[in-house]
């Protein structure tokens, strides 16, 4: 089960024509990482980006001792005739965010974005709990995904259950490739072809997601909670991956948020930083940096 997590994931695409503004938050994202990193082994966290982004990431993200960055294009993990380039943006990203550790090998491993940030002091062993991992977890009445994801994997759909939320989480690569197993199975097709083929015949709708996908197919095969701490006490527990108290989705939030003395407990080891909100990146490198862990 999780023995320790010291790996993650980041899928980045720098999206405008300077592509300045998704790089610094990749780097502040990695600088907040260096500082609240607190184990004797490096953190590792491998960056997927398309090909024509990777010479600049290498180039200009921060380097720190404690945090083992790599930068990796797509095409080393999907043929160029691969249906992964089907499609782009979120679905590319939540793609990524299974298949690739799952090819990697990986045991338990954390997904970022690039707004995410850490807040928190954390080691290997912080979000496991005899072997099984503190994840993130949502009321599966909040998004629709949870209902239409039961066409595809064949459940039923319960409003008054829980599952594995948002990014940013904790997954297993043993319950990833469970989910890209059934996929492959059930859809007669390599499980990203069959990805992208369910996204096609519901263009209107969010037929899956990575965590949808990851948690029903476990549900399904009755061993969701040999791997992961129970939804109920995970949101009563002590340590918590993530922090809503502390996350910023707007500029008038984040005026309220700033006003907060330095050092105030965030609530969570990462937050979120709202990318659309428009606030400089200095400002929000000082808000992240502030706690002290």
């Amino acid at each position: 089960m999780f023995k320790e997590v010291r790996q993650a994931i980041l899928p980045l695409a720098l999206r405008n024509l300077k592509r300045r503004g998704d790089l610094e938050r990749a780097g502040l994202l990695i600088e907040s990482l260096a500082k609240h990193w607190r184990d004797s082994k490096p953190f590792e966290l491998l960056i997927v980006a398309p090909a024509v982004d990777t010479h600049l990431l290498r180039t200009n993200l921060p380097r720190f001792p404690n945090i083992e960055v790599s930068v990796r294009p797509e095409s080393d993990f999907f043929s160029r005739l691969s249906a992964f380039y089907m499609i782009t943006g979120w679905y590319r990203q939540q793609i990524v965010k299974l298949e690739i550790p799952v090819k990697l090998g990986w045991r338990g491993y954390l997904t970022l974005d690039s707004d995410v940030c850490c807040v928190g002091d954390f080691d290997s062993r912080t979000f496991v709990d005899e072997g099984r991992g503190l994840s993130r977890w949502e009321p599966k009445m909040i998004h629709e995904w949870w209902r239409t994801v039961t066409d595809i994997v064949g459940t039923t759909y319960d409003s008054r259950g829980h599952g594995l939320s948002v990014t940013p989480n904790l997954l297993h690569g043993d319950l990833a490739a469970q989910a890209l197993a059934y996929m492959r199975r059930s859809w007669h097709g390599s499980s990203t072809t069959s990805l992208v083929s369910q996204k096609v015949r519901h263009p209107w709708k969010v037929p899956w997601t990575e965590y949808s996908l990851y948690t029903s197919v476990a549900e399904l095969n009755g061993n969701l909670f040999d791997y992961h701490v129970e939804w109920n006490t995970c949101y009563g527990s002590d340590v918590h991956l993530f922090s809503e108290q502390s996350c910023v989705w707007g500029a008038d939030d984040f005026e309220r948020m700033v006003a907060l003395p330095n050092g105030t407990d965030p609530g969570g080891t990462f937050i979120i930083v709202q990318s659309h909100a428009r606030i400089p990146l200095e400002r929000v490198r000082e808000y992240a940096l502030s706690f002290a862990g």
